[in-house]
């Protein structure tokens, strides 16, 4: 399910990056990474509160399903948001602190 969520998103990132400008793109698609992060973190926090059990019941399931689409989606927007900010996280890979601060 992953690679066809992957690659719907990337389809719609190559539509959007086409009909926005850059910074609008960014912003969506980050907001949308955040999103999905504190979604899955809820679906997360819920099963905690619930204490849930070796044996999966009907109750305890839709958090699960829950927490497969929301994770899978962070996932693939992880991959998305990675392209769109590899050039300064390479940047911040590649150079030190003193580096940057003499530019």
């Amino acid at each position: 399910m992953e690679i066809y969520v992957l690659a719907a998103l990337v389809l719609v990132y190559i539509g959007s990056a086409i009909i926005g400008n850059r910074e609008t793109v960014r912003k969506i698609w980050t907001f949308a990474f955040i999103c999905a992060g504190f979604l899955t973190a809820f679906a997360l926090f819920a099963l905690r509160i619930k204490q849930q059990e070796v044996m999966l019941t009907a109750d305890n399931f839709n958090w699960y399903f829950f927490l497969y689409v929301f994770g899978a989606l962070a996932f693939a927007l992880g991959i998305i948001n990675l392209w769109m900010y590899r050039r300064p996280l390479w940047n911040m890979l590649r150079f030190s602190a003193d580096d940057t601060a003499k530019e």
